[in-house]
């Protein structure tokens, strides 16, 4: 049974509702804010506050019926009931409609009752039909069957069923004769020949060098074998060394600007390549290769799917090639054809033009997040009001977490002016420490470290503590990589984040991953969530920070993952080695390298 029924328009105005019980909560507001604003609707399903919504979109006339419920509906039942409505509703308020702004009341009690009477009539109808059928009763059967007497193959006869002349018997023989071939091969591979000795070639190689013994915990040490295994005694004063170093991450003194900001990876106004676009006469790029056998009509043609489809189809496999998730693409395809199909294109508009333009809406739309995030604004306000600004990083193995912290503290420090502490919370990977310790030197950045072995979070709970007592404004938390299957490991990050409670948690994963992105993220997210210590309100991830996003061309398909999956913005990427290689980055950007 269904709860209520919703009959709106795009821009919000409610024309006809009906609760036939009462509903708790506010699941259609979540629906609006966080599905169909979010360039979700071509999913025409979703649970929000335990309750079930089912929606269809009228393009032609820009208006939702959405019908709520709860348990479980067949869903062959709610779309006949969401078409009766739907087509029910328009001839109701037939040209009255107009804009939609002229419409105060509709009065559709009467039909309503109607079209559900007649939504129940064929549900009850097709249960009473019978059995299944087979397959050569179907459309797809009768097709195979037509194409099969045209190639002139007969069909395949039945083993169970009984001919005329005895054919269940030549079955059964034949059968039988399979049976006792196949035994006859098994007892022959069982009998296995016995092999002849072969005498060992007299040996030419040298004897291999032994294994050097290796030292173990708890063993004896010797002075000899202590200098060996310190690295760290003599080096971090070693000017020489010290200065490679700072030669690496930061180059020559003409390439550091102190007052240089995190600019965008904008390469050019949208006028600048719209003028190139009308100057070269052509669209490029993955937008030529969709539209290229699309008739450029122009003006009042109706979009239908058959036109819709071929492009689609191509526009999800070169997504996929540009390193977005499998379930993105199809999703946002989904989202672009339930937005165009049954729409006009406008005067002097050709179907390319209006295909491409909501390409880019809906994916601007996409990674357009809920909430911007700035980061140096943020922590000079947390300076202000005379607290510590706390940033976790985490993420999975090997995706620079370190190395793009020290690029966010070399911002921070030198654009906010702000006084930055890196506390040292990978106690488990070797040599961790070490490297913090050589990029807190180039950075002229005091460390906080405890060794290894230690609780990550005390260590953080520590760290924010001396912040305060020693006057630091930013405290940057560095945490082990640690796979997103791996439980316990994500527990701890969890207890991290619950103890500490840091300003921001942002998510460090590589610009090279395709669906993995997704994985990863999720489960990230979700173990934050599942794992906190309150779980009334819990906290998962605030952004992420893409690495290596200079490697990558035109691949840039996982902020689009990213960003879809848990709605959260993307807040920097890295472009090189360099502490200045850390830029913000824009939807329009991306939109623009993935469609060419």
């Amino acid at each position: 049974m269904i709860d209520a029924f919703y009959i709106f328009t795009k821009g919000g105005l409610l024309l006809w509702s009906t609760q036939l019980v009462k509903v708790k909560g506010n699941p259609l507001d979540r629906l609006i804010k966080e599905v169909l604003l979010e360039e979700r609707v071509g999913e025409t399903f979703a649970t929000m506050d335990s309750y079930n919504l089912k929606w269809k979109l009228l393009n032609e006339m820009d208006i939702f019926f959405v019908v709520v419920y709860q348990g479980i509906l067949q869903m062959a039942y709610l779309e006949g009931l969401l078409s009766l409505v739907a087509k029910e509703f328009l001839n109701h308020i037939g040209n009255a409609f107009g804009n939609g702004l002229n419409v105060k009341h509709v009065d559709f009690e009467q039909e309503f009752l109607r079209c559900r009477q007649k939504a129940d009539k064929e549900m009850k109808e097709s249960k009473r039909a019978g059995g299944m059928r087979s397959f050569a009763e179907t459309n797809k059967g009768a097709a195979v069957k037509k194409n099969q007497q045209e190639k002139g193959i007969a069909a395949p006869s039945s083993k169970k069923g009984k001919g005329a002349d005895g054919d269940e018997d030549e079955d059964e023989d034949g059968d039988a004769e399979k049976v006792a071939e196949a035994r006859a091969k098994l007892l022959n591979k069982g009998k296995k020949e016995p092999k002849k000795e072969v005498e060992p070639a007299a040996s030419t190689e040298k004897p291999k060098k032994g294994k050097e013994a290796r030292h173990w915990d708890g063993a004896k040490a010797s002075k000899k074998l202590e200098q060996e295994l310190d690295f760290s005694k003599g080096k971090p004063d070693d000017l020489t060394d010290l200065a490679a170093k700072q030669a690496e991450f930061l180059g020559s003194g003409d390439e550091v600007d102190e007052d240089a900001e995190v600019e965008s990876l904008s390469s050019g106004s949208d006028g600048e390549d719209e003028k190139k676009e009308e100057e070269s006469g052509r669209v490029g790029g993955l937008f030529k290769k969709l539209t290229k056998n699309v008739k450029n009509l122009t003006g009042g043609a109706v979009l239908t799917e058959e036109d819709i489809s071929p492009i689609l189809k191509m526009f999800k496999t070169e997504l996929m090639t540009r390193n977005v998730a499998a379930d993105v693409a199809d999703k946002l395809a989904d989202s672009v054809r339930t937005s165009l199909v049954g729409k006009t294109t406008g005067r002097f508009t050709t179907m390319t033009s209006t295909v491409k333009a909501a390409l880019k809406e809906s994916m601007e739309t996409l990674l357009t997040p809920k909430k911007s995030i700035d980061v140096l604004r943020a922590a000079l306000a947390a300076k202000n009001a005379g607290r510590v600004y706390v940033i976790t990083f985490l993420g999975v193995n090997g995706v620079g977490k370190s190395t793009n912290l020290a690029k966010v503290a070399y911002y921070l420090k030198h654009k906010g002016g702000l006084n930055v502490l890196i506390c040292a919370c990978d106690t488990f990977r070797a040599g961790a420490v070490e490297q913090l310790k050589t990029h807190s030197r180039c950075l002229d950045v005091p460390i906080f470290e405890r060794g290894y072995g230690k609780d990550p979070a005390d260590i953080a709970k520590n760290a924010i503590a001396h912040a305060r007592t020693t006057g630091h404004d930013v405290v940057l938390v560095d945490t082990a990589g640690r796979m997103q299957d791996n439980e316990p490991l994500m527990r701890e990050i969890a207890k991290l984040v619950a103890v500490n409670t840091p300003d921001l948690v942002l998510f460090v994963g590589e610009a090279l991953v395709g669906n993995d992105a997704i994985d990863q993220v999720t489960k990230f997210n979700r173990s934050l969530i599942d794992f906190s210590a309150d779980p009334r309100n819990p906290r998962g991830i605030d952004g992420m920070l893409l690495t290596k996003y200079d490697t990558v061309d035109d691949k840039v398909g996982a902020a689009l993952s990213m960003v879809y999956v848990t709605g959260q913005p993307v807040v920097f990427v890295g472009t090189g080695q360099k502490y200045t290689h850390l830029r913000k980055l824009q939807a329009k950007e991306v939109v623009k390298t993935l469609l060419g």
